[in-house]
């Protein structure tokens, strides 16, 4: 049947050819002359052959590009449907669609990339235009075969891949098209997409790392040259012989179109020209996919009878099955009664809180009212017990949710985090007392961290000290995410954002010598300036791994989180001091 189709399409491209062709001295040149389509397809790039085509219609330089192109095409259409005649059919429309969009593609379009990306929204509307004529049915009598052995690399990725690369932004995904479908060097990957050889392997390997990670959470682990090796190796499957000569033939002439087939192209150009196909159309697609195969599935006499003896063997293990999932659905119910229970306990403690805090608020501003002259506000509320009794409580708080990760890391006691809490209050109130009273130095706070020497021990004080080195960082890292909702960073951007923070925080670290508690607005200066310094390091660090969209979100939090910063610090030094705060 499918030579038949090739045939008939041949036949009346000739015929159309002959009729239609306005120079006489090219009438009798066939348009598939071998020796044109060799010569442009080793002299000319892609986007020559398409103006030469485009310009003159030139049959010859079109035929060039589908005999480049066609098993890129037919690949990527062959894995959508999974069957070969609808692929042949889909793979003429991609041609289709691009010789009657050749003037409007612009010089700077990456040919490879944008039929593969046609060649696939041509696939998904085959599919939904298949599935309106199947009838309804939702009975599947499939179960997992047990102790299988684990497939092949290509079995697992191989019909996700698609979906995969719809996640990917344009050059990210004609990155791999061209360097994993294709097989191209960098440097050639880098030509295409307009940049250097570096910058093209960095964008392949930022492409692939998105891919793995797509897999992942679709329970495939797998290492990136692993994934790599099986894209280079398995993604072109060869076009059926004569298929590009059939496909140019009937890409360049009209008459040639069958009604699925233009009906396709009409759905394809409509797809293309949308700003809005994404992540939707590759799950539809691979929804639609799932749905054929169970369909295909369900009318096979012979796999059904095979997976009912299936589950007859499996009956006796069934019911032992039910008397554990009985037991699961008790623990769930209880787990479901400890997670209410805690979630009350959960709202008390932040009702606890929230009264707290405006406790201490109504407190604050009542003392510092009454401060007048007598001194700093501060040390007006270190001698009403009931401030510093609210102080502690609401710095206790914030020090339990801080370190609970330590805690946990250092396996201590109830008994020993109680003591463990206990010393870091201490040492803040320590800390606080010396800053007021304008003795703060070195010494501050060694007392406590003798103490916890004891509790924790040489290996356990160590991991105290890297934790709350990190901590400021990761706090201003969790505030710094919740900004990130329309481009969230990964987990790799996350360590590197952390990294980034980190050095910019230890090159950027006030002088122990400039400390002056008597200099408040001196000293809270340069603070502020230091900070700005770490934004600037930070910003420049980040270029490198984050999109310019992210980069931009990340400039406008350093921006509030520093306004914060300022406003905080005015506040303190009205705290500490009774004299004016400055700018």
């Amino acid at each position: 049947m499918r030579k038949s189709l090739i045939s008939n399409v041949i036949l009346i491209i000739q015929r159309f050819s002959e009729a239609a062709r306005p120079s006489p001295t090219k009438s009798n040149v066939p348009f598939w002359r071998t020796a044109d389509i060799i010569k442009w397809m080793h002299t000319s790039d892609d986007m020559q052959l398409l103006q030469e085509y485009a310009s003159g219609r030139s049959e010859a330089a079109f035929n060039a590009l589908v005999s480049r192109h066609i098993n890129l095409v037919y690949s990527a259409a062959l894995r959508s449907v999974n069957n070969p005649s609808q692929a042949e059919e889909i793979t003429q429309s991609v041609f289709v669609t691009l010789a009657r969009k050749a003037r409007a593609l612009g010089r700077g379009t990456v040919l490879s990339g944008w039929l593969y990306q046609t060649a696939r929204l041509t696939a998904s509307n085959f599919i939904r235009t298949e599935m309106r004529r199947l009838h309804r049915e939702q009975q599947a009598h499939i179960q997992s075969t047990m102790n299988e052995p684990e497939p092949e690399a290509w079995t697992r990725v191989g019909p996700l891949l698609d979906e995969a690369m719809a996640q990917l932004n344009e050059k990210d995904r004609n990155a791999i098209v061209l360097r994993f479908f294709e097989g191209k060097p960098l440097k050639e990957v880098g030509d295409a997409l307009g940049a250097s050889e570096d910058a093209a392997k960095m964008r392949v390997n930022r492409a692939l790392d998105k891919l793995r990670e797509f897999f992942l959470r679709r329970g495939i682990t797998m290492p990136a040259g692993a994934l790599a090796a099986a894209i280079a190796d398995n993604s072109i499957q060869a076009a059926p012989a004569g298929l590009a000569a059939a496909v140019a033939a009937s890409a360049v002439q009209s008459s040639a179109f069958t009604v699925s087939t233009l009906t396709l192209v009409k759905g394809a150009i409509s797809m293309i020209s949308s700003t809005k196909i994404g992540v939707a159309l590759g799950v539809c697609a691979a929804a639609v996919i799932v749905a054929l195969q169970y369909q295909q599935l369900s009318t096979q006499k012979q796999i059904v009878q095979q997976l009912e003896a299936k589950v007859a063997q499996l009956a006796p293990q069934a019911q032992k099955n039910q008397a554990l999932q009985a037991q699961i659905e008790k623990l769930q119910e209880q787990n479901a009664a400890y997670a209410k229970t805690a979630e009350d306990m959960k709202r008390d403690v932040a009702k606890a809180r929230a009264h707290a805090s405006d406790a201490l608020a109504a407190k604050t501003a009542a003392v510092a009212k009454a401060a007048g002259k007598k001194g700093s506000a501060l040390s007006e509320m270190f001698k009403d017990p009931d401030m510093v009794a609210a102080m502690i409580e609401q710095q206790g708080s914030m020090l339990k949710m801080q370190y609970a990760p330590l805690v946990k890391q250092l396996n201590l006691s109830p008994d020993q985090a109680d003591t463990f809490f206990k010393l870091l209050i201490d040492r803040t109130s320590q800390g606080m007392e010396a800053l007021q009273s304008g003795k703060f130095g070195a010494d501050v706070g060694k007392p406590a961290d003798a103490e916890l020497q004891s509790l924790l021990g040489d290996a356990g004080m160590t991991q105290y000290k890297t934790f709350t080195e990190g901590l400021a960082d990761q706090t201003m890292l969790s505030l710094y995410k919740n900004n990130f909702t329309d481009n969230p960073l990964s987990d790799a951007q996350q360590q590197q954002l952390l990294q980034a923070m980190k050095t910019a925080r230890q090159n950027n670290t006030m002088d122990p010598s400039q400390i002056n508690p008597s200099d408040l607005q001196a000293m809270m200066s340069k603070q502020m300036q230091l900070q700005e310094q770490a934004n600037q390091s930070v910003l420049e660090q980040a270029a490198s791994f984050l999109s310019p969209d992210q980069l931009q979100t990340l400039g406008t939090s350093q921006s509030n989180m520093l306004g914060m910063q300022k406003f905080g610090m005015t506040m303190a030094q009205k705290m500490f001091t009774n004299a004016p705060a400055g700018p």
